[in-house]
């Protein structure tokens, strides 16, 4: 098992009876699929991808990719949501048609023996940052200072911004005699994006001063509030997944998957609390929504009391919710 860089990969050549490659992801995959597959694409001098989701997929079209073909173009299997199992079998297969080539993202950690298959680390490091912005902002990047930039790869890293949130503030700072770190901070923090990740932080990290004050920030900007109920629920679902089943990559209701950023939160965050406790706030959500659904409660009051409730340790089970978490994601 041989382990790389992807700067390191995609300037070396590449043994012609290579055919699979792991790609470990430590990215959002709106860069992976903006800065880094582009770049794959490339190397391989194809256009031709296709995207295999699960299992179910690559059996509908396994038998014809498998052909050989009289003029075969280069053509990328992009294993995106297909099992490690079922990964690893299509890696071990003896005979590949030469213009096949196969990618398997993986964004947790890995539990089969991968053994002769490079595995490509895929992170977005300050360096790669430095590089983006100045190819997507062009001429505006010359004037960021470097003290700029850093900070601009705090708030992209922590809140998982996008191109248009980065650009939004080069666009609207461009005029400023002179940028700092300071006007960073001060366009993020009014960012709905930052406010919202700020807020469920520190309601994950049980801090109600400052869970408070996001709070309030929120309502300035008039945040809808059946939105923010549902962002606390789906932040306390996935602590309480990480805490009673271990998966980490995925949503497991919502069936899809959670960016290597949110990962690391949950992960220490999700120690912070018992499954009961989480138990407990799930009830506590599901009574705040029915009540703003039925009644003419007043949203802050409703939200500050549970905001209290965070800092209350409670060690039992709420006595009329005795029952697993996956029961209460009707919120």
């Amino acid at each position: 098992m041989e382990k790389t860089t992807f700067q390191k990969w995609i300037t070396s050549d590449i043994p012609n009876n290579q055919y699979f490659f792991l790609i470990s992801l430590n990215i959002s995959r709106h860069f992976w699929e903006q800065y880094y597959f582009p770049q794959i694409k490339t190397k391989f001098k194809t256009n031709i991808v296709y995207r295999v989701e699960n299992e179910k997929t690559w059996k509908e079209m396994e038998a014809e990719r498998m052909l050989p073909k009289l003029f075969p173009e280069k053509e990328i299997i992009l294993l995106d949501g297909i099992s490690e199992k079922g990964a690893l079998e299509i890696a071990q297969k003896k005979s590949i048609p030469d213009n096949l080539i196969f990618l398997f993202l993986n964004e947790g950690e890995l539990t089969k023996p991968w053994t002769n298959v490079t595995i490509i680390h895929v992170g977005f490091g300050e360096k790669e940052f430095y590089q983006w912005i100045g190819k997507t902002a062009g001429e505006k990047f010359s004037g960021l200072p470097a003290a700029v930039i850093k900070s601009l790869y705090k708030y992209w890293r922590e809140y998982n911004l996008g191109e248009e949130d980065i650009m939004g503030f080069i666009r609207q700072t461009e005029l400023l005699p002179k940028r700092t770190p300071l006007d960073v901070e001060l366009f993020f923090e009014k960012s709905e994006k930052t406010l919202l990740f700020r807020f469920l932080d520190a309601l994950s990290d049980r801090d109600t001063q400052l869970a408070t004050k996001y709070f309030c920030s929120l309502q300035k900007i008039n945040y809808p509030s059946s939105l923010l109920v549902s962002m606390i629920a789906r932040r306390f679902r996935l602590m309480a997944q990480v805490l009673i089943t271990g998966v980490e990559n995925q949503d497991l209701w919502k069936k899809n998957r959670v960016s290597p950023f949110e990962i690391r939160k949950i992960k220490t965050y999700s120690k912070k609390f018992s499954p009961s406790e989480i138990t407990n706030l799930f009830y506590a959500l599901r009574h705040m929504d029915r009540l703003l659904k039925t009644t003419n409660s007043d949203f802050s009051i409703l939200m500050l009391d549970f905001i209290d409730q965070i800092s209350v340790r409670t060690p039992t089970l709420h006595p009329q919710l005795k029952q697993s978490v996956s029961s209460l994601n009707g919120i």
